[in-house]
């Protein structure tokens, strides 16, 4: 009997297994074929088997940025899903206050930058850094001096930390929203049991919130870093990579995506050498993978998890 139900159950799955097959393994499994051979626009009757001459290129060649974009990209990525997590745990932990009024209000208010097209975001958030006419600098001649001006998107370290308050502006309310869920499904009796025991907002947060609401935080966590080391169009319409201090160095904000688009897809846009790009693709696929399995782990070997787990079984 039970291995009818099995034979049942596969003969469901078999075919979805199979779309999924075609739709996920298929792509992969050729742009992985395409990195190792020497395919473009103009040699696609002719092209040959290279091997791994596009990896060598991309990683070990003299005039190659792919480490240092690589760093830059990470830096940006660590920055910004601390923040996330930052500000969101603080909002969160203020619209969950019981003296709070009108959370429908501000849940709609705090999804608003979350749901607005990233493209204007990115448009509205340049003018407003722009050094001669941005209302920033325009506010700060008011009290200053008309001699006053902060070149947000001129000076390097700050056209840095101008895309990551875009990014933090952009993203937070997803982690509001997740972290807010999961504080309203703590039992309200933990809270009365620890007021009883006489802990204090700190040690209620720490010994109380901060491990029930950690199975929410390592998907959330995840999904943005990912979604923040392939951004491209915030930051691209922003600074397109740049300022560029020197010609020998990538730019301030030129993370892997836009390096991509600057110095491969851009540079070679009359003849794209679509075998480089693949080995690229290739090469963020397996640092992506490497990165959420890492991830996931630390998640689930955390010492909160560690004790939810103990207290469930």
């Amino acid at each position: 009997m039970l291995r009818v139900k099995r034979r049942t159950i596969v003969a469901f799955l078999l075919p979805m297994l199979a779309m999924m097959a075609v739709i996920n393994l298929w792509p992969i499994l050729y742009t992985l074929y395409l990195s190792t051979t020497n395919y473009s626009e103009f040699n696609s009757d002719n092209y040959r088997f290279i091997g791994l001459e596009n990896y060598r290129q991309l990683l070990l060649s003299f005039d190659s940025d792919f480490f240092p974009v690589l760093w830059q990209t990470l830096l940006y990525v660590v920055v910004c899903v601390a923040c996330f997590l930052i500000v969101g745990m603080l909002t969160a932990l203020a619209l969950n206050n019981p003296r709070v009024k009108g959370l429908p209000f501000w849940r709609v208010v705090l999804l608003l930058p979350w749901a607005a097209p990233s493209g204007i975001t990115a448009l509205i958030w340049k003018f407003l850094f722009q050094y001669d006419f941005g209302p920033l600098n325009q506010i700060g001649r008011l009290f200053f001096g008309r001699q006053f001006g902060i070149p947000w998107l001129l000076n390097p370290t700050l056209a840095f930390i101008s895309v990551v308050i875009v990014n933090v502006w952009l993203s937070y309310p997803f982690f509001t929203v997740v972290i807010l869920g999961a504080l309203q499904s703590i039992p309200s009796e933990l809270r009365e049991a620890a007021r009883i025991d006489g802990a204090g907002p700190w040690q209620y947060f720490r010994h109380v919130t901060l491990p029930l609401v950690t199975p929410a935080l390592v998907p959330a966590t995840i999904l943005s870093a990912i979604t923040t080391f392939q951004m491209f169009n915030t930051v691209f319409l922003i600074t397109q990579g740049g300022p560029i201090v020197s010609a020998l160095k990538p730019g301030a904000t030129e993370f892997v995506m836009i390096y991509m688009y600057n110095r491969i897809l851009g540079a070679t846009v009359a003849n794209p050498h679509y075998g480089f790009i693949a080995a690229f693709s290739i090469t963020l696929f397996v640092l992506l993978a490497i990165l959420t399995y890492i991830g996931s782990g630390l998640g689930t070997r955390s010492p909160q998890m560690s004790g939810i787990r103990e207290a469930r079984a």
